[in-house]
């Protein structure tokens, strides 16, 4: 009896990292706090990347209810670096606010949960795949899940700081899905700075492998996804002219522009690197590229203050 019960707790201890969810740090892919910010809902959704359950806040434009025959375009919103899907609350909050307003189509925003310092990218050693969680579940379970356009062309990234680099590697890397991708102040690294400047996340994320990040980084993918990215996906990088991040987002356009793929670039003048007063400042402007990118009636031209189209960037700095 003894010699049973010895093998039996043996092969329980074997077999438990077979049946333990090994992708992810616990909690983090749900967030413990469940609060709903004004005008989202927390909602999870079952992943068969991880085995488990991940969280996210959703937004439903007015009218949602009232019109169940109508379908809508989908906003993922990528927060950033030690930030949650709360972060993006304020986002939302905007987005109703220009809907109401009839500054945009109306639209579901989806703040996506990108725990805290992934950079949206699938780790090294496989223990959080969060661009698979993303790419693979989260999108699917959206589209099954609410009344969206299930097509790229009404599909959009955007996502500040981290979630800018998160939106530049998710949105090049899978043109086939979004549409659209804004990337608004994205932390553009290259693997020599991420080494130097975030040696915790190189480590965490990447495995110390340069190699690695090389394959995940905005600047490999869109090189290689060009043609694939050129006259069919809406593209806009935007980025206060004080930040700290404002030359990786100039040198993003700059190599967008010798690749041909047209792209709207957006100084905000007097910002720093601040997703609120970014936003903020930049006000009604920020709506212009989706009523360009989902269409519908709304066909204003953006002022003419911040936005810019294939000139050099210096034209926008002050005189």
């Amino acid at each position: 009896m003894h010699r049973l019960a010895f093998l039996f707790c043996l092969s329980v201890v074997f077999a438990w990292p077979q049946r333990e969810v090994v992708r992810g740090h616990g909690s983090e892919w749900t967030d413990p706090n469940k609060s709903e910010p004004a005008g989202t809902k927390y909602r999870t959704f079952h992943s068969r990347s991880i085995g488990g359950e991940v969280s996210y806040l959703l937004y439903l434009p007015p009218g949602y209810e009232e019109d169940p025959q109508r379908r809508y375009p989908v906003i993922y919103w990528l927060h950033g670096l030690g930030g949650n899907q709360r972060t993006g609350a304020f986002f939302a909050s905007l987005l109703d606010g220009a809907i109401r307003a009839g500054d945009t189509p109306p639209a579901i925003a989806v703040l996506v949960n990108g725990m805290r310092d992934s950079m949206y990218c699938d780790s090294r050693d496989g223990s959080t795949p969060v661009a698979k969680v993303i790419v693979d579940d989260l999108v699917p379970h959206i589209d099954r899940t609410y009344r969206t356009i299930a097509d790229r062309r009404a599909r959009a990234i955007e996502g500040y700081s981290m979630g800018g680099f998160g939106a530049a590697r998710l949105g090049f890397g899978h043109p086939e899905l979004f549409g659209a991708v804004s990337v608004m102040a994205g932390a553009l690294h290259t693997e020599e700075t991420l080494a130097e400047r975030r040696k915790e996340i190189f480590a965490k994320v990447f495995g110390g492998d340069a190699a690695y990040y090389r394959s995940n980084s905005p600047w490999t993918i869109v090189e290689k996804q060009a043609g694939r990215i050129r006259g069919r996906t809406f593209v806009r990088i935007g980025v206060g002219d004080q930040d700290r991040l404002a030359e990786w987002n100039r040198e993003l356009h700059a190599l967008l522009n010798r690749l041909e793929i047209e792209t709207e670039f957006v100084l905000v003048p007097g910002v720093g690197h601040s997703g609120q007063q970014f936003y903020r400042v930049l006000g009604a402007q920020v709506w212009g590229f989706y009523r360009r990118a989902f269409g519908g009636p709304l066909h204003h031209a953006p002022q003419a203050s911040f936005v810019h189209r294939a000139r050099p960037v210096i034209d926008l700095l002050p005189r």
